[in-house]
């Protein structure tokens, strides 16, 4: 492996959104507090652009993109990567299967040590500003 990178956009669709609250109108209390705090303008949906360099001597790009991905609000960017990283792990086990079918033996698990690159949209960035001040506006002084 050489290099496994999510590029965050914003996920605007109506069925990212939709989605979440059936599972929170199901009763999901996690689903009920991620759609409460992307009303509040305290989560972003996001969707990750994958990619996956291969350099085993057959060197190719495996990319995919998965959309619906709910993180924090907030001001601190590295914060957000870190929680992108964390969602994009949970695409291993599918990059793996993608590239043992391209004749690449990596087990996900490898995959789970890759340190993964992540890159923010700009749009992603301009929320993330947008929030954190309209989080300050809300707090009371003291």
């Amino acid at each position: 492996m050489q290099r496994l990178s999510a590029y965050a956009r914003l996920d605007e669709s109506e069925a990212a959104l939709s989605q979440a609250k059936a599972q929170a109108a199901e009763g999901d209390e996690s689903w009920e507090q991620w759609v409460a705090e992307y009303q509040r303008g305290e989560a972003l949906i996001l969707r990750l652009d994958l990619t996956m360099e291969v350099n085993d001597g057959a060197d190719q790009v495996i990319s995919t993109t998965r959309d619906g991905f709910f993180v924090e609000n907030h001001v601190d960017a590295p914060r957000v990567e870190r929680q992108i990283a964390e969602l994009a792990s949970g695409d291993f086990a599918a990059l793996s299967a993608d590239l043992a079918s391209r004749g690449h033996e990596v087990r996900a698990d490898e995959l789970g040590e890759l340190y993964v690159h992540v890159e923010l949209d700009d749009n992603v960035r301009r929320r993330l500003a947008e929030g954190s001040h309209a989080q300050d506006r809300g707090r009371d002084p003291q």
